[in-house]
């Protein structure tokens, strides 16, 4: 009789400690990422990560070769966030296919992608600034190397502005790129994935650079 009591009271336990489970991941803020091609790599890990953090995932939206420009042209984003959860956490990874040749312009494009996450519901807005490129796969990846430090620089300085937590993604990304020194390996996007997993708690220090970080970029106009 006793082990009857002692079997029913664990499984009273278990059964109670899966039910405050399942509530408390009810509760858990959604977070979602979107972005270019390097979502379509990013966004699965980064998935994963958030749900290991205590949040659920309102997976992910990959546009291959899109630009910031490219999401506002479209004046969709907003719709595809409330279609998908109206998700509290959104993660954005733009920069790389941008080619801002205008500052206030520029400014402006970043602040309609921001506009448009806090309309669907976004309580957080993390961004994930451009990526590092290995210049010595050739032209193209030279170039866009330039392009992205721009970019990252501009960036870097505008999102305090705009009330985003802005990750700088450069230090965590010399290393692990694919043939085209634009994308990453497997190896490469994991590296970056667990750098951006550590800011989704609420008290991470988001935007903090790891080391002093300017090359020389690109003429700002």
């Amino acid at each position: 009789m006793t082990r009857l009591i002692v079997a029913a009271a664990l499984c009273l336990c278990a059964l109670l400690f899966a039910t405050s489970s399942a509530q408390a991941q009810g509760d858990a803020p959604r977070l979602i990422v979107v972005g270019d091609s390097h979502v379509e790599r990013l966004g699965p890990m980064l998935a994963r990560r958030a749900e290991a953090a205590g949040l659920q995932s309102a997976g992910w939206l990959a546009r291959r070769g899109w630009s910031t420009s490219r999401y506002v042209r479209e004046g969709d984003l907003a719709a595809q966030l409330e279609a998908r959860g109206r998700p509290e956490v959104v993660v954005v990874s733009l920069g790389g296919n941008d080619r801002p040749r205008n500052r206030a312009r520029y400014q402006r494009q970043l602040a309609w992608i921001v506009r448009q996450a806090r309309e669907a519901g976004a309580e957080r807005v993390l961004w994930l600034g451009p990526a590092s490129s290995d210049a010595s796969r050739g032209p193209r990846a030279e170039m866009t190397r330039r392009w992205h430090e721009n970019n990252a620089d501009l960036q870097s300085e505008m999102m305090a502005e705009l009330g985003v937590e802005w990750i700088d993604s450069r230090p965590v990304t010399h290393e692990g790129h694919g043939v085209d020194g634009i994308h990453f390996t497997g190896r490469g996007y994991v590296h970056w994935a667990d750098h951006a997993a550590g800011f989704f708690r609420d008290d991470a220090p988001v935007g903090e650079a790891l080391a002093a970080h300017r090359p020389e970029a690109l003429p700002r106009s």
